[in-house]
């Protein structure tokens, strides 16, 4: 079974991969819980979270997580109802290669640009003092 996943005609055929029994059951669970997890982390961020670097950091990941759930779910139901073209098996290939080149972005978005961003206010916040603040009119 395992040689059928290296196998690039195993993916790259038009026949809809079989979602049926307790396999598609948990590929949906998958799917569905992606999208509820995002969900949930975009209720968190918005609730929870002051500061906003680590705001942005998570409602990116819940765009992530819900649009994955969505796709991954749409993918699903085609595969379920056999539809030889949008049913197939290279498309929850494209959704993973997707996925990962998703996170590449939201973990180099974590890595350098918000180190970046808290220089950058910090300089601000240094030239700031300086200044004298603004009278109200």
């Amino acid at each position: 079974m395992f040689n059928n996943f290296l196998d690039p005609s195993y993916w790259f055929t038009l026949q809809p991969a079989l979602v049926g029994g307790t396999s598609g059951k948990i590929i949906f669970v998958f799917f569905a819980l992606l999208f509820v997890l995002g969900i949930v982390a975009r209720i968190v961020s918005s609730n929870r979270t002051d500061d906003r670097h680590i705001r942005e950091v998570i409602e990116r990941g819940a765009t992530l997580l819900v649009t994955m759930g969505i796709l991954g779910a749409v993918l699903y139901f085609f595969s379920f109802e056999q539809i030889r073209l949008f049913g197939s098996r290279f498309w929850y290939l494209f959704w993973l290669i997707g996925i990962i080149v998703w996170g590449f972005f939201l973990l180099r978005f974590v890595r350098r640009t918000i180190p970046e961003l808290r220089a950058h206010e910090s300089l601000k916040a240094e030239q700031k003092k300086y200044f004298p603040p603004r009278r109200k009119k």
